[in-house]
């Protein structure tokens, strides 16, 4: 991979708390999920407070606090506070009901304010997968796509359509990749793998059955998984040996929305934009075979 690529990924995903936070509240247990509800609705009142004060609020114990901090990957509440505090510095995009509200408050015609709401969720949905992305392991899965054997990429539902547009993509680069979205494809393409392949595994939520029965498959074959989800704590994200993080807009809802597409896709275009800085002799013949039938006359 090239120096000038790694220099730019040198860096740790510092904020996106509250995004994380959306992220992992699906695998949370109550109490956790009271402390999450806290930080989302009082985030002010979180970074002036005491922990006793936030676990008083939040009507769970100072332990419970101080384990949601840990959860979330900071050493203890002050440094989590900070973080926090960061993120209310910057300016976040606006809620898609504040849209609705603001822009057309009279509400004189509706669907202009719609059509906004729909641009600027899907926008922050992308500039917050970003913010949590972890560049470093983007880098390290594009490496472990590059000198792979075989790649098979598979996802069920929505992801469906992702795991087509990866199977097209990598394979312009002369990647030995295959896309599978049917339980039996999946379970077959994962028997089949070893030590020099990869699975790439797209889902969301990262608890799907039929998902995670594939990647324990891959994972006892010795093949190296690498999960695009919103959730670091699904058991999808603790089986994996890469995790590319993508923002999660709502804590509750099915994750197939179109918000979640958009940001897998996202991840897909990254890793093949770093494989064909890699191979640049190979992705233009690939691209220019490609082009020299597609315009053949039928």
């Amino acid at each position: 991979m090239s120096s000038a690529i790694s220099g730019e990924m040198n860096r740790e995903p510092q904020g996106g708390v509250s995004i994380r936070i959306r992220g992992v509240y699906p695998s949370l247990k109550t109490a956790l999920q009271k402390v999450a509800k806290l930080i989302l609705s009082k985030p002010e009142l979180v970074i002036y407070a005491t922990v006793n004060e936030v676990a008083a609020a939040a009507k769970v114990s100072e332990a419970t606090v101080m384990r949601f901090c840990r959860i979330l990957d900071f050493k203890g509440f002050q440094d989590f506070k900070i973080a926090l505090a960061r993120e209310l510095v910057a300016p976040s995009p606006r809620k898609p009901d504040e849209v609705a509200a603001r822009d057309d408050p009279a509400a004189r015609d509706v669907s202009p304010a719609l059509v906004r709401q729909v641009f600027r969720t899907n926008i922050a949905a992308l500039e917050e997968t970003l913010e949590v992305l972890d560049l470093k392991q983007l880098e390290q899965a594009a490496r472990d796509l590059l000198n792979c054997r075989r790649l098979a990429v598979i996802g069920v539902s929505g992801s469906g359509l992702v795991v087509q547009y990866a199977d097209l993509i990598f394979n312009y680069l002369g990647l030995s990749a295959r896309g599978y979205a049917e339980r039996y494809q999946i379970l077959t393409a994962a028997a089949l793998l070893t030590v020099a392949d990869v699975l790439l595994v797209i889902s969301p939520g990262g608890d799907s059955q039929e998902i995670l029965e594939a990647a324990r498959v891959a994972k006892d074959h010795g093949a190296r998984v690498i999960a695009i989800t919103s959730n670091s704590l699904s058991p999808l994200s603790r089986m994996a040996d890469l995790v590319l993080l993508t923002a999660a807009r709502d804590m509750t809802r099915p994750r197939n929305g179109l918000p979640f597409f958009l940001c897998e896709i996202s991840v897909i275009d990254s890793l093949f934009a770093l494989l064909q800085l890699a191979r640049p002799n190979e992705s233009r013949e690939n691209l220019a075979k490609i082009e020299e039938v597609l315009q053949r006359p039928t």
